[in-house]
């Protein structure tokens, strides 16, 4: 006998991650208004996660000042010399709680101390960034993305 729960799990596996819809428009955005990026800099990979288990992965990489990160999908991005030095955060989250996290409803440090969020590197980095989508309008425009009708969410 099925599982009453298989069908919803089967759903779940066929919806597209939050993070496939998210990360490209996060790139849009920077490039649009590169300036929001600000001083901030570092390497920082996203583990997205589908009921514990890792389903996608991005990265996004800030080289330089005022300058829009670079988006990369299933990749870390090959680092100049430059870039080696510097810092690199890794974010693991479940993809359920990526638009909590980028629109501040999901704090880095709530999220750490509720374990919704795990951060390795450099966590004062990885609270920065959540300063510069903050900064970027992140919070209104990814509210008005989702809300968007064509939205696939």
């Amino acid at each position: 006998m099925q599982s009453p729960y298989a069908s919803k799990r089967q759903n779940d596996q066929r919806k597209p991650l939050t993070s496939s819809i998210l990360f490209p428009e996060i790139s849009k955005r920077f490039t649009e208004n590169p300036t929001a990026a600000g001083s901030l800099l570092g390497l920082f990979i996203f583990s997205i996660l589908r009921r514990g288990k890792i389903s996608d992965e991005w990265s996004l990489l800030f080289s330089a000042r005022n300058k829009a990160p670079e988006v990369h999908h299933q990749a870390v991005p090959l680092l100049s010399q430059k870039a080696r030095k510097l810092p690199i955060v890794v974010i693991e989250i479940e993809d359920r709680d990526l638009v909590k996290y980028i629109t501040g409803g999901l704090t880095g440090l709530k999220g750490v101390t509720s374990g919704k969020i795990k951060i390795a590197g450099d966590v004062d980095l990885a609270l920065r960034l959540e300063d510069t989508f903050v900064n970027a309008g992140g919070i209104e425009q990814t509210l008005q993305f989702l809300r968007r009708p064509k939205s696939k969410l």
